[in-house]
This record gives structure tokens, sequence and C-alpha cells, in this order.
């Protein structure tokens, strides 16, 4: 007998065996779960198969090269006219301040910088929420999401959308860096009244470029994209406000501002300085200018691709002419004589011929 023999009879006990019964469910339980997993896993790639066969390729958008105004300027650089279908200024990512960019992230996509294109956790959390609340309280699309709708999807509301919307997604943040994203988003995004993109709203709304924003400001445009009109400082002022104020929550909880600074930037009124783009400089000139460049270049030329172009008209002669055939004309006026009141067409009876 071997040296290390060990008899049965000194081995601790094992315990009790399961019953046949119970392996045997065990079993069947492992067995349906596979079953489940693998259907589960056949059905999404036969979805990705499906719904990737048609998806425009990303890569292109290496090339990205949004539609930018044209703007026209006097002899001293002033901007005195521009034309364009969407109104905006493109910026880089360094002239995006970090504030501006912290509001948009809070309240948009807080994990956007560690998610791969799509947050699960926040899916999940969304769904459980509009379980219990039993309907739609909030969304769970990320930046990326949402510039995949914005670039090459429709906005309508499907299933086949919103998962061609997560696998564009995902191909976006493999090919390009969180900067270049955001910086894309960042340039796109509609912001009401025909501007897009953060540096064009801050100007129109503001007067300033992004640089020059405070944090209430940049505050109330992260909360614009949500929706454009709804939120509108200029049409919903007090809609805007109570959003801004959550863009403001959302910063102070994701710890990007203090207390205090959450506070007074609450406290502060919305400040609008709106600047329209239609310019009411030498209009009949600037319309002169607008019909030579469509003739020479083409309308898409000048309202998509950003032209910049240097006239002659200097601004003081400009007045000053402005001024001189507006008084020759009340001097001619004048000259004519008493002529009875103005007529009012409206209130003048019918007269038939």
């Amino acid at each position: 007998m071997p040296d290390d023999f060990v008899p049965i009879s000194s081995l601790p006990p094992v315990g009790p065996i399961p019953p046949a019964s119970s392996r045997r469910i065990f079993g069947q339980f492992v067995f349906l779960t596979l079953v489940l997993l693998a259907a589960g896993i056949g059905a999404l790639a036969g979805l990705v198969f499906v719904y990737s066969s048609d998806l425009p390729k990303v890569r292109q958008l290496e090339d990205y090269r949004p539609d930018v105004m044209t703007e026209v300027y006097a002899d001293d650089g002033t901007a005195i006219g521009s034309f364009a279908l969407e109104h905006r200024v493109i910026v880089t990512y360094n002239q995006i301040p970090p504030m501006m960019r912290n509001a948009v992230i809070s309240v948009e996509d807080r994990h956007f910088e560690r998610h791969w294109g799509i947050d699960v956790v926040r899916i999940i959390r969304a769904a459980v929420k509009d379980l219990t609340q039993w309907r739609k309280t909030q969304g769970a699309s990320t930046l990326t999401q949402q510039l995949s709708k914005m670039l090459f999807l429709t906005p309508d509301k499907s299933f086949r959308r919103k998962f061609q919307e997560m696998l564009l997604a995902i191909q976006i943040e493999r090919y390009f860096t969180k900067p270049q994203i955001f910086t894309m988003y960042a340039n796109q995004v509609d912001l009401g009244h025909g501007n897009f993109g953060y540096g064009a709203a801050a100007q129109f709304y503001f007067g300033k470029h992004l640089d020059q924003l405070t944090l209430a400001e940049a505050a109330l445009l992260a909360g614009i994209p949500k929706s454009a009109s709804a939120y509108s400082p200029i049409l919903h002022p007090d809609a805007a406000r109570r959003r801004r104020n959550i863009v403001l929550d959302a910063m102070l909880e994701n710890g990007k501002i203090g207390s205090q600074e959450c506070a007074e930037a609450k406290a502060t009124p919305l400040g609008l300085n709106i600047q329209r783009w239609n310019y009411t400089v030498a209009p009949y000139f600037v319309e002169e200018v607008r019909q030579f460049l469509e003739k020479k270049y083409g309308a898409e030329a000048v309202r998509e691709k950003g032209l910049r172009v240097y006239t002659g008209l200097n601004l003081k002669m400009q007045a000053t002419a402005e001024r001189a055939l507006r008084q020759g004309l009340r001097d001619d006026d004048k000259r004519r004589g008493w002529r009875g009141p103005i007529k009012n067409i409206l209130k003048e009876p019918l007269k038939t011929v």
C-alpha cells in the first residue's frame, strides 16, 4: 500500500448530493438561458446587418464643411450685410471656453468623455424612469448620437432611426476624438431663429464672442437645443430662464461650479442684446452686391460657402448721402405746398367701374 494512501473513511464529509430532479432543473435553466442569450445575440446581429446596410460612411466627416454665411464688409472692415440659409460662425475646439463646454456636457451628456458613443447606464436609467412614470420623461441620446442624427438622419421618431443613430454614433467614436466630435456638434446644433452653432448664437443673443459670455449666458445657450422653439429666450423668456436654471443645477451636480456661483447665476436676468443679421446699412448697395455674386459664383456659393466680400463702400459718405437724400425729399415736399391729408384707402369707399 502506498505511503500517501488515505482511507475514504477518514475524508471529511462533502455534504448531501443533490437529487437528480434538482440537477435536471438546473441544467434545463442553464440550457434555456444559453438559448435565449444566443437568440438575443442572433437578433442583435440581424438588426445590425439590416440597419447598417444603407448607413452613410462617417469617414466623410473628415471633410466636414458646414454651411457658413457670406459676409459683406465696408472699406474699413465693418460688416454691412450677410447672406445665408443657416447663420453660422465656425469656432474651433480651443475657441469654445471650458465654461461653455461644461454647461453643454453637464445637461446633455454627463458621461461624454467616458462613453463609446452610447451611454448604456443612462439608457437603463431613462427606461426605468419612463416605466415607473408610465410616460417618456427624459431622453438618453449622447452628444455623438445627436450629432449623427443632425448630420445623417431624419428627425422622425422610429425604432429604425434610433437604432441607426446608435450605430452611427459608435462609428463616429471610432474615427474621431472627443474634441473633434464636440467641435462638430458645437458648430452644427440648432439654436433658434436661423442660428446654428454656439458661435453664431452668442453673437445673435448677446452681441458677444464665446469667450466673453458669463456663466448665466453660457447656461442659457446650453439649454436651448432641447427645443429651439420652446426655449427661445425671445419667444418664451420664462421657459428659457427655467431651462437655464436646470443647466446650472446640472453643472452644480456635476461639480463644474460652486453653490454660490450657481445661486448668483440663477438670480441674473437674461440680459439679451439681440443682434439682427439683416443689417440696415446701405441695403440697396448690399442687394446689388448679392445679385452680382450670384451671377458670378452661383446662389449655392453665396448662401452656403462663407464668402468674405470686401467692398469700397465708405460708411461716412454713405450716411452723408442718405441724410442729404432724406432732407432733399422733405424740402421738395414742402415746396409743393399743402395738398390735404394723406388718404387711407381702407377707409375710402370702393368705387365700382
